[in-house]
């Protein structure tokens, strides 16, 4: 009896055991301590670690409410576009204001290496516009930055060009690229070194991919559509070599300095048009490359005349590179705008803005255009809200001896482009344009602008005084006498900005 007693007494003991350590199998090892986000602090405000890294990343961006009127669309453009725009042809059509919501992500990552600060760098936008004319348009998204920097060396889709001017944005929001200072609105892809001189002294060389935002170029054997419009056959041939950039800038306590130029290929391809599906070869040699380009100079002056106050001051010469002086985001290769005349029906002021032209009728080679123009620009800081700017200047189209009088031969109804009256005798197709325009905002709190910009220009084309008719083709205008004068353009932007 005693055995059997213990026997259970052990059995039992063993059991309990057993339980209890698969009991205790069970419970939940101890977790380990949660690693928060932490601040970053050596890149300035905002960055944080990557949990598990030693990577900082800032994720950021901003939104723009913007409202443009007169003869002006989105961002301040304005309407120069005789194909479809009524705020170029003065149109029932016209549109007497212009609505635009952009929403920029930008995302920051850095990372300390052996070799220097590991960056990556993104801008991703999302934008909708009014359409232009009457059809719906659809919501925009685009990469408008996405690079790697290591080491001075960056690669991917920049900003802006290391041609453009620095302070494009500093004292205005309107027109990209206008009045001479360059800008490359929508970005482009580059593979640049920069390197650190020290004091606030860099230089940078880059080969950059220039096709999306390049100009055509033209061959007199291909007709002319009409004046203001760009010709039905673009020529441009395909990428051949990048373009290259060197870029010199100081930023100091007194303000900054930025010298750039560059050298750019003018490769045609016959009569092809800009996808190949129409490509022929016309009888006549091929026109050999020529090469093009341009320089930039830009200073920024701080004065002492009121809050962080600065005077700014660029100029630019290109040849074969026109991008480097006029926008290329709108206008393209043809602009025109009609407006009122007291002896003809109406007036016009149109021209063409080509980087070479030539033709394969007569053996002529690319005639590379000579376009240059600068601006001066004041900004005064009331207090530490309120800002205002002025700012004025000229760009320049200057076709030589050549190039002029191939252009003029088309300005016929053979030519295609409408018949212009002194086509035969004093036919110049120079262009000038003049203009001046302000911007006040209001920073009520911080990263938050609202604000109000005015410009206006002026148009002048070498043929004023003639009279244009505008071929059959012409959808917008009756066929008749246009007086060929200086147009006036007047376009504004209300805009809200918050950044974060």
């Amino acid at each position: 009896m005693k055995t059997m007693i213990r026997s259970l007494l052990f059995g039992s003991a063993a059991g309990v055991a057993a339980l209890t350590a698969a009991q205790a199998a069970d419970l939940p090892v101890k977790a380990k301590p949660v690693e928060y986000v932490r601040i970053c602090s050596l890149y300035g405000a905002g960055f944080y670690y990557i949990p598990g890294t030693d990577t900082c990343i800032r994720i950021g961006g901003h939104l723009r409410s913007e409202i443009s009127f007169g003869n002006a669309r989105g961002t301040g453009i304005q309407g120069w576009l005789i194909s479809g725009d009524g705020n170029a042809t003065g149109t029932r059509d016209r549109d007497y204001f212009f609505t635009r919501q952009r929403v920029f992500l930008h995302t920051d990552t850095r990372t300390q290496t052996g070799y220097g600060t590991l960056r990556t760098f993104s801008v991703i936008r999302a934008e909708v516009n009014t359409p232009v004319g009457t059809p719906s348009t659809a919501g925009i998204i685009a990469i408008d930055t996405g690079i790697i920097q290591w080491g001075g060396f960056t690669i991917g889709r920049a900003g802006t060009s290391y041609f453009d001017n620095p302070w494009a944005y500093a004292y205005k929001w309107t027109p990209n690229g206008s009045l001479g200072v360059p800008d490359t609105a929508g970005a482009r892809f580059v593979v640049a070194y920069t390197h650190q001189f020290g004091n606030g002294v860099s230089a940078t060389l880059s080969v950059e991919d220039n096709k999306e935002r390049k100009r055509g170029n033209y061959n007199g054997a291909n007709a002319l559509t009409q004046w203001g419009l760009a010709p039905g056959t673009d020529t441009r041939g395909g990428n051949t070599w990048p373009e290259i950039v060197g870029q010199l800038r100081v930023d100091q306590a007194w303000g900054g300095f930025h010298l750039s130029a560059n050298i750019l290929n003018n490769h045609v391809a016959y009569s092809c048009g800009p996808s190949g599906a129409t490509c022929t070869e016309i009888t006549g040699p091929t026109p050999s490359d020529k090469l093009g380009g341009g320089v930039h100079a830009a200073f920024k002056f701080n004065v002492p005349t009121g809050v962080n106050d600065a005077i700014y001051l660029a100029g630019t010469y290109a040849v074969g590179a026109s991008t480097d002086v006029f926008a290329n985001i709108g206008q393209g290769s043809a602009f025109g705008i009609f407006g009122s005349s007291n002896s003809r029906y109406q007036s016009i002021a149109a021209g063409y803005l080509f980087d070479s032209v030539y033709d394969t009728r007569t053996g002529t080679g690319q005639q590379l255009t000579t376009t240059y123009g600068g601006t001066i620009a004041f900004e005064h800081g009331w207090n530490s809200e309120w800002r205002t700017s002025i700012y004025g200047g000229a760009e320049v189209i200057d076709y030589n001896a050549t190039a002029n009088a191939i252009l003029c031969s088309r300005m016929t109804l053979a030519g295609g482009a409408g018949v212009l009256s002194n086509a035969a005798t004093t036919c110049n197709m120079d262009y000038r344009i003049v203009g001046v325009g302000s911007r006040t905002y209001w920073s009520p709190v911080r990263d938050l602008t609202i604000g109000v910009e005015v410009m206006w220009t002026n148009h002048h084309s070498g043929n004023k005084g003639a009279t244009y008719t505008p071929p059959a083709v012409a959808g917008y205008k009756p066929i008749t006498p246009y007086e060929v004068k200086d147009q006036n353009v007047f376009g504004g932007m209300f805009s809200v900005r918050r950044f974060f």
